[in-house]
């Protein structure tokens, strides 16, 4: 029989113990590094930045199944035509306005009154409309020198012989054209921009013209710093319309002309309206309602006499 010595028990009982602690320290650490079954792991790329700034409301959300943005495809640029395949409503590349401009916080009470006296009062209810005429910074679109009386119910100057229109007639021409949030429209006369902007709340696009070149540059800069992503301006003569982004379903004219340009009817849609001021550039003039069917028949009606600034350029050609 052989007899231990206990310097060498207590050295077993040191290993004992040092494996032990090694078997815990294993099975802590898988303990915390494996996913049990009610785990939530988060997808990449959904976790959201709470630096970042949140979506907008309006903006379209992206379909699950559609494919992710190139890196390197560019950017639309605002008041940049934007290409073909943008003009799906339910793509998510879609423009709206974005309404971050200290503008939209200023003089809202006037606002306010203005669409509930002159407009809302005369029988508009169309809430879209109403919502566009109260969101929309008037002000901003007139001369310093008219500034005071943005909100009251007449037109304004802006320069170049050309005027804002009055509240009430930028609504009512507004609501007739039935907008959606899917309208595509065209505008003729841009001015100060105050129309298309009124517009592009509820249109996905629109597209204006504008023939006095130094207005057209001041109202797009103008819908640039407001916000107005999905306006896209251009100095040209309106009568010839905006054929590249033809078809449209709704065009508007700001200008009184003595007869309804041809591109502009065959540039509307089936199903389409267009509203514009006819008659004598400086005599009787009508607001005039055109509709489309489907076959391409043109329906027009008289809707509200009215006095606008005539047309120029090749609308006022004698007819070959």
């Amino acid at each position: 029989m052989i007899e231990e010595y206990p310097e060498t028990s207590r050295k077993r009982i040191f290993v004992l113990l040092f494996l032990l602690i090694l078997l815990g320290l294993v099975a802590i650490y898988f303990a915390i590094n494996t996913t049990g079954p009610n785990t939530v792991v988060a997808e990449q790329g959904n976790i959201a930045d709470p630096n970042q700034p949140l979506s907008e409301p309006n903006q379209t959300k992206a379909e699950p199944n559609q494919p992710q943005t190139e890196p390197n495809q560019p950017t639309i640029e605002p008041n940049q035509p934007p290409a073909r395949e943008m003009e799906d409503p339910n793509d998510k590349k879609v423009l709206r306005p974005v309404h971050k401009h200290p503008a939209y916080t200023e003089r809202t009470v006037e606002r306010a009154r203005m669409v509930d006296w002159q407009i809302e009062a005369r029988t508009i209810k169309d809430p879209n409309v109403l919502s566009a005429m109260r969101t929309v910074p008037r002000h901003v679109f007139v001369r310093l020198t008219e500034q005071r009386s943005a909100y009251n119910d007449n037109p304004l100057p802006i320069g170049y012989e050309q005027t804002i229109s009055q509240p009430y007639i930028v609504a009512f021409m507004t609501d007739v054209l039935k907008l959606t949030r899917n309208s595509k429209v065209l505008e003729i006369g841009t001015g100060s921009g105050y129309q298309a902007a009124v517009c592009a709340e509820i249109a996905q696009q629109v597209y204006t013209i504008e023939i006095v070149e130094e207005l057209a540059k001041s109202a797009k800069e103008r819908l640039k710093e407001l916000g107005y992503r999905n306006v896209f301006t251009k100095a040209s003569d309106g009568y010839f319309g905006w054929p590249e982004h033809a078809p449209f379903d709704a065009i508007i004219g700001t200008a009184a002309a003595g007869r309804i340009p041809e591109p502009l009817i065959e540039q509307l849609k089936p199903g389409g309206r267009m509203i514009l001021p006819y008659g004598s550039p400086r005599g009787f003039q009508y607001l005039v309602l055109l509709t489309k069917d489907k076959d391409g028949n043109v329906r027009k009606r008289n809707v509200m006499p009215v006095r606008f600034v005539p047309m120029t350029g090749e609308v006022q050609k004698p007819r070959q």
